[in-house]
């Protein structure tokens, strides 16, 4: 099974691909982002021909690896650390283009605007794990 960052990316990724904003801002950008989270098997998001894409395990070549451990990883996406906060003390390591990374996170973050009920709803349960 995977694990719960990998879970949360995998409900992400469809909203951003459906989600006009996101879509056009994503649209010619081609990207490989690994996660490489201590505590889960590896994951990672493609992006290529305008849409986003999951992979289960390692890819070839990424652009990006983003090293965390599961936990921090998972508090960042809901909330409950503050990403810069994060970086800035050396929770999250980014190897590579950090152009693509701080894509990611912006193409992220309007989604989450975009939905935010849905993942308002989602930020809320996950305070409960």
């Amino acid at each position: 099974m995977a694990g719960r960052c990998a879970q949360a990316i995998s409900v992400l990724v469809p909203y951003m691909n459906r989600t006009t904003e996101v879509s056009e801002f994503i649209e010619g950008w081609d990207s490989r982002l690994q996660f490489d989270l201590d505590g889960e098997e590896p994951f990672a998001v493609v992006f290529k021909d305008g849409k986003a894409s999951t992979m289960k395990g390692k890819i070839p070549d990424p652009d990006v690896t983003i090293y965390c451990d599961s936990r921090s990883f998972f508090d960042m996406m809901t909330g409950k650390v503050s990403q810069d906060d994060a970086f800035t003390n050396g929770l999250v390591d980014v190897k590579g283009s950090i152009i693509d990374s701080v894509k990611f996170r912006h193409a992220a973050e309007m989604t989450q605007q975009k939905h935010s009920m849905l993942f308002s709803t989602l930020r809320a349960l996950s305070r409960f794990t």
